[in-house]
């Protein structure tokens, strides 16, 4: 009979920190702002675009990364080829392709074994890619962008995803300086409780063929970073040999 008791006061304990913590969310959370579609949002895309040089990452072959210390990627954005490695797992793929060599622990993978390496590199690309530059995906297919105005009378750009990626539906409110550079966003996203989270964009690096990057990204609560971030247009200039080939 005490254990029933003790289950039971663990129970309704449970169940207060569930209610709590959802309680917690929703006074937390912020709804959707409404925006407005049209010329105004795309000139604010624009201008946002021209800021972190969009041109210059398009034509920007190959980025190296390490994100928060874990993931290390090499990416030729020409090729789309990608190299992925963590812990003792590495991956060389093709994103067009999806499939490539697999090795964990030194010895290589094939079957199921190699399928759920791929399906977790590629998680981790779709993720850790946007965190390295999210504004230049501002108008990928399935995007709407809508011009909001703030409290403050400034504006700001709210990009909504209706497909791609690994979270579908997720929408994010730029928050622009008056050159047009992010210097944070809100996020409205599937895997966060509390909606329209906000988190800065800051500690901008200029690569080598002129993009403009943000490698800090904060919070109330916690900091991300990104490092060891270099680009090039040739594998001899990055200082490597082709993983690829």
């Amino acid at each position: 009979m005490r254990m029933k008791k003790v289950f039971k006061f663990l129970g309704i304990g449970l169940l207060v920190l569930v209610i709590l913590s959802l309680g917690a969310c929703f006074l937390l959370s912020e709804k959707l702002p409404e925006g407005t579609e049209g010329p105004a949002a795309e000139a604010l895309t624009d201008k946002m675009f021209d800021a972190v040089d969009k041109k210059a990452w398009d034509s920007t072959k190959l980025v190296t990364w390490n994100f928060m210390g874990i993931h290390q990627y090499l990416w030729d954005k020409e090729t789309t080829d990608l190299r992925v490695a963590w812990k003792d797992s590495e991956v060389l793929m093709n994103l067009d392709q999806y499939d490539g060599r697999v090795t964990k622990d030194g010895k290589a993978l094939e079957g199921e074994d190699k399928r759920k390496e791929i399906d977790k590199a590629f998680g981790f690309f779709c993720n850790d890619m946007f965190w390295l530059n999210a504004p230049v995906k501002a108008r990928d297919e399935g995007t709407t962008r809508k011009l909001v105005k703030l409290e403050n009378d400034e504006e700001a750009l709210l990009v909504s995803y209706s497909s791609g990626g690994v979270t579908p539906g997720d929408s994010f409110l730029w928050i622009l300086d008056e050159n047009g550079r992010p210097t944070g966003w809100k996020m409205w996203t599937q895997v966060l409780p509390i909606k329209g989270l906000y988190t800065s964009w800051e500690a901008w690096k200029s690569l080598d063929t002129g993009a403009e990057l943000a490698t800090k990204h904060g919070g109330s609560i916690y900091t991300m970073e990104i490092s060891e971030i270099k680009s090039a247009q040739s594998y001899e200039e990055l200082g490597i040999e082709n993983p690829f080939e």
